[in-house]
Parts: structure tokens; C-alpha cells; sequence
């Protein structure tokens, strides 16, 4: 499982989408949510989240239980008092980040060119493998982000 307690709800919000390998026209199709809502709802910058007895149902569509995980983490992190606190990273373990962020980009070509390899277009079905494989880079970015944080607070 990836580290939710370094993980923002957003950020939660995408790896479950990403684990899912569905869209997040899908997501908010089986939803119920009208196209503005579902465009809200995955929008990093506007804060706005499925309502709370909503999450259950959208565990169910997602296929996973991500968004569960991250509340559970993050209250018992709260409870700890270590909210938002991101392992620092030896330079060795950012360096094999950065390797494994590179494999995951490898991973995202890998489906492009398969995709473009025979008709040199891409359909619905090849686009939500580069999605998904895109979703796994972001992922990765986002541990980045949070042990540069990290250094840069000088935590």
C-alpha cells in the first residue's frame, strides 16, 4: 500500500482512480454526477469532495477501498499527532524514487507505443491503460513531492 498518511485527499482521490483503471467520466457516470460535478470533484484546485455517505458507494465503483484506507490512516495520524509528516528520504531512497518514478514514465511510453504500433491511433480501451499507467507516474510524483517538502522545511 502506498503511504497515505503523505498523501492529501486529492492525491487519495487519484490513486484510488488510477487503481480503478476507469475514467473519471466513468467514475462519475456510474456516480450519478453531472459533468460540472465529476469535473469539481477531481479537481485539485477547487476543493470541493463527494459528500461523505456518498464515499462507500464510490469505493464500490472504484473497485477499491483507497479512499477508506487514507481516512483510516489519517485519523489514526491525527490521533498521533504527526499529521502531513512525510518520511524523509536518505539520498539513496530518493534516488531509487526517482529510478522507479523513470520505470512508471518507461511504463507510460511502453502504452503509447503499443497503442500507436499497428493503426497508429489510439481507442478508448489503449487510452485507459495510458491513463492508468499515467495515474501510477503521479503517484509516484506525489511521494517525491512530499520528501522534497520534507527538505525544504527542513523538517
Amino acid at each position: 500500500m502506498k503511504p497515505l498518511a503523505n498523501l492529501s485527499f486529492a492525491s487519495a482521490l487519484d490513486l484510488a482512480l488510477g487503481e480503478s483503471g476507469l475514467t473519471r467520466d466513468d467514475v462519475g457516470h456510474e456516480m450519478g454526477w453531472s459533468v460540472s460535478k465529476t469535473s469539481r470533484v477531481f479537481c485539485h484546485d477547487d476543493n470541493y469532495w463527494p459528500n461523505m455517505p456518498s464515499i462507500p458507494q464510490l469505493c464500490l465503483i472504484l473497485g477499491n477501498d483507497v479512499l477508506l484506507d487514507w481516512l483510516r490512516v489519517n485519523t489514526n495520524e491525527l490521533r498521533l499527532g504527526r499529521h502531513d509528516c512525510a518520511p524523509k528520504l536518505t539520498e539513496v531512497e530518493l534516488l531509487r524514487l526517482l529510478s522507479e518514478i523513470g520505470e512508471e514514465m518507461g511504463e507510460v511510453n511502453g502504452a503509447i507505443n503499443e497503442a500507436l504500433k499497428n493503426d497508429h491511433n489510439v481507442d478508448a480501451r489503449e487510452s485507459k491503460k495510458i491513463i492508468r499507467e499515467a495515474y501510477d507516474v503521479l503517484s509516484r510524483y506525489r511521494e517525491l513531492i512530499a520528501a522534497m517538502r520534507v527538505v525544504q522545511e527542513g523538517v
